[in-house]
């Protein structure tokens, strides 16, 4: 079986040059780091970080149809990040208590009481 032999043309040099014949460079020269881009920041201030969220269909449906249900009332259609974004920030403000949660039906249950709390 016959082996592959990479040269450093091949490697290095782009499709056109090698179609036409082109200079071959001198040296080849080590890609330049990318500059770090700065952290996201939100209109409160302070950075932001980002965040995968694993929904089942049936939440990322209803996220949706919040968001649609807020563009055809008459407002603007908000996105599932702005949602849930809004949604921690409320939690934010109650006194939510997680200690001693042991599985996702207990944090549910506690969730849903402490939203019956605060109406």
């Amino acid at each position: 079986m016959k082996r592959a032999k990479v040269t450093e043309e091949l490697a290095y040099g782009s499709a056109l040059d090698r179609l036409t014949g082109g200079e071959r460079p001198a040296a080849v020269k080590a890609p330049e780091p990318r500059p770090t881009p700065p952290p996201a920041t939100s209109a409160r201030g302070g950075a932001m970080i980002k965040l995968s969220v694993f929904l089942h269909h049936e939440e990322d449906a209803y996220l949706e149809n919040l968001a649609s249900t807020a563009k055809f009332s008459g407002g603007k259609k908000l996105s599932k990040t702005k949602l849930i974004e809004a949604m921690v920030r409320a939690f934010r403000t109650t006194a939510l208590d997680v200690r001693g949660v042991r599985d996702d039906a207990e944090l549910l249950k506690r969730v849903t009481a402490q939203l019956r709390q605060e109406r």
